[in-house]
């Protein structure tokens, strides 16, 4: 699929998120954020975690993962790419992916098998990516 415009980068940004979602039954949520933290797509099967916040602790949220990857993306070039950042709570796991758009945002189950989720998001975003590139060298 080429991306050329947009509303074509939209569509393939949404796609991405439903893809990630449909990938694993113990995802429950994936957002889209732009590079200062602003959520541009969400999806979820169970909006559990959002529905517990107010409007501005969901974009205190979002923020604070954009500026979380941001910061661990300055050592790129010291100790290699981020590939992605995991986080786990009590209740949840949180997975952070940094792509060309900003970030990925997943919140899934904590019975998930941590490396193999991350293993099937990295490829979605990976090949992702690559289409973007190509679109734009085209």
């Amino acid at each position: 699929m080429m991306i050329s415009s947009n509303l074509e980068r939209n569509q393939a940004i949404l796609h991405l998120c439903q893809d990630i979602l449909a990938s694993d039954e113990r995802i429950f949520f994936v957002s889209s954020l732009s590079k200062n933290g602003k959520s541009t797509e969400l999806q979820f099967r169970n909006d559990r975690i959002i529905t517990k916040m107010s409007k501005q602790e969901v974009e205190m949220f979002f923020m604070q993962r954009s500026l979380q990857t941001s910061l661990s993306k300055e050592f790129d070039d010291l100790i290699g790419p981020l590939n992605y950042i995991c986080v786990q709570r009590e209740t949840l796991l949180e997975f952070i992916f940094p792509y060309t758009e900003g970030q990925i945002l997943v919140l899934c189950d904590l019975d998930v098998v941590p490396n193999y989720v991350a293993k099937k998001i990295s490829f979605l975003l990976r090949d992702f990516d690559w289409r973007l590139k190509e679109t734009l060298f085209a």
